[in-house]
């Protein structure tokens, strides 16, 4: 049975990372997409400005704009790019990275230590093995619900899609395996933990 939950961690495991790979390469894609190409517009200097007739010298010094402290801290994000922007955005700046950090590296984590249960058979590997898989569930869920949140959010932003829907730049039959093999695997652990 120990065996048995190693190979579905390692089969959930392998979901996850396919999930991991489209995700990033579906956001590299979106963000090639999203980035205009940088424009750079200085105002004209005083020398190109007197180079010119005189009423042209008039518009262009009309045209030029006055930088007032609240346009500097604007000008100073203009140039940010997308994802920077985003995270800027996020009500907790940073959380969708750190779960996008912690899931998969507890996961690893704990499968290390369910590998060594089962080589050794010693149960606080079981029981260390089970409460980092169980935070690794806990990230997981988190980092799911602060990407759905965030799709939401970019739908309404662009006023496509209803309220409450979400595009997902994976398909969700692939979250659904990989949430139930989270799941059987948790079940097989803590059948194993309990000594059933």
């Amino acid at each position: 049975m120990a065996i048995a939950a190693l190979l579905l961690w390692l089969c959930t495991a392998a979901v996850g990372s396919y999930l991991l790979l489209t995700g990033i390469r579906t956001a590299n894609d979106g963000s090639a997409a999203e980035e205009p190409a940088p424009v750079t517009a200085e105002p004209p200097t005083a020398a190109a400005v007197a180079a010119q007739p005189p009423d042209t010298a008039a518009a262009i010094s009309a045209q030029a704009p006055v930088p007032t402290p609240a346009g500097r801290a604007r000008d100073k994000d203009r140039f940010d790019p997308p994802s920077l922007q985003r995270a800027k955005n996020e009500p907790l700046p940073g959380l969708r990275d750190l779960a996008e950090f912690a899931h998969p590296a507890l996961a690893v984590i704990g499968f290390a230590f369910w590998l060594c249960y089962v080589i050794s058979r010693d149960r606080l590997f079981a029981m260390i093995g089970l409460g980092i898989l169980l935070g690794a569930i806990v990230a997981g869920l988190s980092w799911f619900a602060a990407n759905s949140r965030a799709a939401r959010r970019a739908a309404a932003a662009d006023g496509q899609a209803k309220p409450g829907a979400a595009p997902l730049a994976v398909p969700p039959r692939l979250i659904a395996l990989h949430a139930t093999g989270a799941l059987l695997t948790v079940l097989f652990a803590l059948l194993i933990a309990a000594r059933v």
